[in-house]
């Protein structure tokens, strides 16, 4: 057998010479060839393991994912496209006047005025005459302010777009009369002994929305001959007055 291998070294010592000549006899005897050592296997073999434990095997999936590949988000801004402003923002644009503030009409103290004369009659009268006081109605053109209780500071404030039916009646001939306005979620706000009525009911009338009057029953025929002598020039217009540089910032309704 050939041997791949050398055990000694070179022959150039006397012990290298020796291990020689041992070596070889012991080929040359019986059976001497299987004392030889296998040849190692090249360098090579070494690196293939290596390889062939890396090596990637490959199957099919049956079931592939569902997933969808995402799409690459643009970061360019949008365009907002801005419709036409709603009847709420458009009010909100105009200036808030004042048409009329002013206490309950003092036509409200006649008859507890009257019943003082009796014992019972002095409470209603302490009544009207702290109404006088404290009592306040403010009618502008976006909405109703009404103060009351002790020393005002009860504050009650309505928008005219809350207001879905009214209710009035006339006092003394028109000179005051009594108003309840229903809103939107059922609430009643009453106004009692209001003056200058007619007017200030036909200007009330004129900044509700859109078919609420009509639903009211206005006008009726006391409303009518108002606006009759209205344009005959018998009572001035109802109309706010000239907005003036005095006024102050508006405000939202």
């Amino acid at each position: 057998a050939k041997v791949s291998f050398v055990l000694c070294s070179a022959p150039t010592t006397p012990m290298s010479r020796y291990c020689s000549l041992a070596i070889a006899a012991l080929i040359s005897l019986p059976g001497g060839e299987s004392l030889l050592l296998p040849a190692p296997a090249p360098h090579r073999a070494a690196a293939v393991a290596p390889l062939a434990a890396r090596r990637v095997s490959m199957a099919y999936n049956p079931q592939p994912s569902k997933a969808k590949p995402r799409k690459a988000k643009s970061k360019e801004p949008k365009q907002k496209v801005k419709g036409p402003p709603s009847a709420a923002a458009q009010l909100q644009l105009v200036p808030e006047q004042t048409f009329y503030e002013a206490a309950p009409s003092i036509t409200e103290t006649i008859i507890p005025g009257l019943s003082v004369l009796t014992v019972v009659g002095i409470i209603p009268f302490g009544a009207s005459l702290a109404r006088q006081a404290w009592t306040r109605y403010k009618i502008t053109n976006k909405r109703l302010e009404i103060k009351s209780g002790f020393q005002g500071k009860e504050v009650v404030q309505v928008t005219w777009r809350e207001v879905v039916d009214v209710k009035w009646l006339r006092r003394f001939g028109g000179a005051a009369g009594d108003l309840v306005l229903t809103l939107q979620d059922g609430a009643k706000v009453e106004m009692r002994a209001l003056a200058e009525f007619e007017r200030n009911l036909n200007f009330i009338m004129a900044q509700l929305g859109d078919g609420v009057a009509a639903d009211s029953g206005f006008p009726d025929g006391p409303a009518r001959e108002f606006e009759e002598r209205v344009q005959s020039g018998e009572e001035p217009p109802v109309e706010l007055p000239p907005l003036s540089e005095t006024e102050p910032a508006p405000t939202g309704a």
